[in-house]
């Protein structure tokens, strides 16, 4: 998803705030959500600063309209991330981030943003990246760690958050692999049924597969993996899974990725499974009308037709957070993929193995 430049589509990067007045912190949505875990408070005589779990995060103008035509504020995203913090935090630890920020509101031009900039608050957590072409050179990025990140970065106009396939630690060696089911236009139910089709062939193959709508057009088929390989091993390795699923219906799925030449069929992207590529974060909302969610789901409710991956809004939030969320055991069931190949069939075994026997010759060569 991200380059090493700050993407653009409408709006020069600013510092938020420079034509700002102060701004007022009571809450005035009457649809806002209750925060279940962060302390929140108004910092005394600062207007336009609150304290979450202690840190000072700038936050002004909570009346700004970010989805102008649903009437959704700025105080009613952050209250909503707040409510979301014990579930996201999970899938938000440790992992380099990119945000797509509308400064202005949604309509008013928005960009994707890599880079943490010199006005970033001192405590937000920050990763620094080596760049593909030039590991000399680096890309620092932010790490949501706590609860003030959420807030601070919906303070300058982040209505998406995304979030890469690897720890920061180790950003070449994911510990998920991601297809993203993406129509040749809009969502058509043959994206679900290609889902649950995916899903009962992965399984078959004895890996553990998620899924979550991506707020947008499709689905995200997810399998937690161990972090061992590379990228440069898991895309080859993700690619032949979806090969195997396209195998069974060439008429309808496709790798290739212009939409001229689909001719109608759905794209198993397996692009951003790739150091530096990222992916929308679970909870996530989405810069388009109503304010959809990311949302992880349970993969019952993907029997019936009438699911769409824009069915759960901010708006409709307190519906479906009565329900636990599906992914919270998904670290334990991550697959160790070198004991995994060992009965797996051999052509997908073979990305594995192969891998596995650099590695050893490497370690010898190196003793």
């Amino acid at each position: 998803m991200a380059g090493d430049e700050t993407r653009k589509d409408g709006n020069a990067e600013a510092k938020p705030g420079a034509s700002e007045n102060a701004g007022r912190t009571e809450m005035k949505d009457g649809a806002v959500l209750s925060s279940e875990k962060a302390t929140v408070t108004d910092a005394e005589n600062e207007p336009g600063v609150r304290v979450i779990e202690g840190r000072e995060v700038p936050f002004t103008h909570p009346d700004k309209l970010f989805w102008p035509a649903d009437g959704i504020t700025k105080e009613r995203l952050a209250q909503y991330y707040l409510r979301l913090w014990p579930r996201m935090k999970a899938h938000l630890a440790d992992r380099p981030v990119t945000i797509k920020r509308y400064p202005r509101g949604l309509g008013a031009g928005g960009f994707y943003q890599r880079r943490v900039q010199e006005w970033f608050p001192p405590w937000v957590r920050t990763a620094d990246l080596p760049m593909k072409e030039d590991p000399a050179q680096v890309v620092r990025e932010a790490v949501i760690d706590h609860p003030a990140t959420l807030v601070f970065l919906v303070n300058i106009g982040a209505l998406e958050i995304h979030a890469s396939l690897a720890h920061a630690d180790a950003p070449d060696v994911p510990d998920l692999i991601i297809f993203d089911l993406d129509p040749p236009r809009d969502y058509v139910d043959a994206v679900r049924t290609t889902a649950l089709n995916f899903r009962a062939m992965l399984a078959d193959l004895g890996l553990a597969v998620f899924v979550k709508t991506t707020g947008s057009r499709g689905f995200h088929v997810t399998i937690p993996i161990r972090p061992r390989y590379a990228f440069d091993v898991i895309r080859p390795f993700a690619r032949a899974l979806a090969e195997r699923m396209i195998a069974r219906d060439p008429e309808r799925l496709t790798l290739t990725p212009r939409k001229a030449e689909r001719k109608g069929r759905i794209l198993i992207d397996i692009w951003r499974n790739a150091y530096a590529q990222t992916a929308v974060a679970p909870y996530s909302t989405r810069a388009r009308l109503h304010a959809p969610v990311a949302r992880p789901l349970p993969w019952e409710a993907l029997q019936t037709p009438d699911i769409h991956p824009r069915r759960y809004t901010l708006a409709n939030a307190e519906e479906w957070l009565a329900e636990p969320c599906p992914w919270q055991d998904m670290r334990s069931l991550a697959v160790d993929l070198t004991a995994w190949a060992k009965d797996a069939p051999s052509d997908l075994a073979a990305f594995l193995l192969k891998a596995e026997e650099t590695t050893q010759s490497a370690r010898k060569d190196n003793s």
